[in-house]
């Protein structure tokens, strides 16, 4: 499906909302609530299944997905949100307008997303924290260039701190996810990963 847009919320209404809030707040002491701006992921990390959607990569427009947020802040009175798009951010304009959309709604609230480095620009982190990100777990995988290379992950080893000081720069909370055991890793690459973190 390529027109997000014409799905409409989910059926929050059918779910035991009083109950997952209560697990919620017994485990973290807030409660969090999940939502989607997109579909799919268009890179071609060769260890990454990609189950579902492939690599097309669709995307709810900004005003919709502002208007959710709204609808999770003010009628199921979540106090975070955790976006579980495959990947976030990635078109940087649209950044810009979710912040915008936010703010004209008054739906920001404190979420996560997932993403990575090389869309960690200042522009677009500058967007995300207006528009209430305050944690982004990105893909690191290795601080070695060989094993980034042979994962064709496509980044370098060089836009991880730089992203992490862009987002530290804003207030944002910096997760990695890190593989180890790839097929021709060293020693010598795990430590490169150890030294980065």
């Amino acid at each position: 499906m390529r027109d997000l847009d014409a799905l409409p919320f989910p059926a929050r209404d059918l779910v035991d909302i009083e109950r997952y809030r209560s697990a919620w707040k017994s485990a973290h002491g807030f409660f969090s609530l999940n939502l989607v701006a997109s579909r799919g992921c268009p890179y071609r990390c060769n260890w990454c299944a990609k189950p579902i959607y492939g690599d097309s990569f669709h995307l709810r427009s900004a005003e919709r997905v502002a208007e959710e947020m709204k609808q999770l802040k003010e009628n199921f009175g979540a106090d975070h949100l955790w976006f579980a798009d495959d990947i976030f951010a990635l078109k940087a304009r649209w950044a810009q307008e979710l912040a915008g959309a936010v703010a004209q709604r008054n739906a920001r609230i404190p979420f996560k997303v997932q993403a990575r480095v090389d869309l960690m620009t200042p522009e677009t982190v500058a967007a995300l924290r207006r528009a209430g990100c305050e944690e982004i777990w990105m893909g690191v995988e290795s601080g070695s260039q060989k094993i980034l290379n042979a994962m064709d992950k496509g980044t370098r080893v060089e836009q991880i701190p730089a992203a992490r000081q862009i987002l530290k720069g804003h207030g944002i909370y910096t997760g990695y996810f890190l593989q180890f055991g790839y097929p021709g890793e060293t020693w010598k690459d795990i430590q490169k990963t150890i030294d980065l973190v």
